[in-house]
């Protein structure tokens, strides 16, 4: 059931558990239940904590810092790629917006992850 609602409603671990309050009598408390619904996710290798590291095609990914996502989305905003100023003149609006991003984003449950640094060439 908790799959289910995982999976198929993108519900979160603390939203779902208290769906499987109602299967075993007595009731458990609502805290007892997540615990033991991220136990058995951990162990069935379904669930990642989002303080974990990620390794994708032998590149391996941090959760970034959230107070460096907000700033790296406003220098996007304000630079193009060669690092020079856009003539927009919308700094601090760059700012405002990528603060709103990065509170929506995190409250749609999404993790920015970010590529550890590559070893310094000698």
């Amino acid at each position: 059931m908790v799959n289910v609602a995982i999976a198929t409603r993108s519900m979160r671990i603390h939203q779902a558990a208290p769906e499987a309050r109602g299967l075993g009598q007595p009731a458990l408390p609502d805290e007892v239940v997540a615990a033991a619904v991220v136990e058995l996710l951990l162990e069935l290798e379904c669930h990642a904590p989002p303080w974990a590291t990620v390794e994708i095609a032998g590149t391996i990914f941090d959760p970034a810092d959230p107070a460096e996502v907000p700033d790296s989305l406003a220098y996007a905003m304000r630079f193009n790629e060669c690092g020079k100023a856009r003539r927009t003149g919308v700094d601090y609006v760059a700012t405002l917006a990528a603060e709103v991003l990065v509170k929506r984003l995190g409250t749609s449950g999404f993790v920015v992850m970010r590529r550890r640094p590559m070893p310094a060439r000698r």
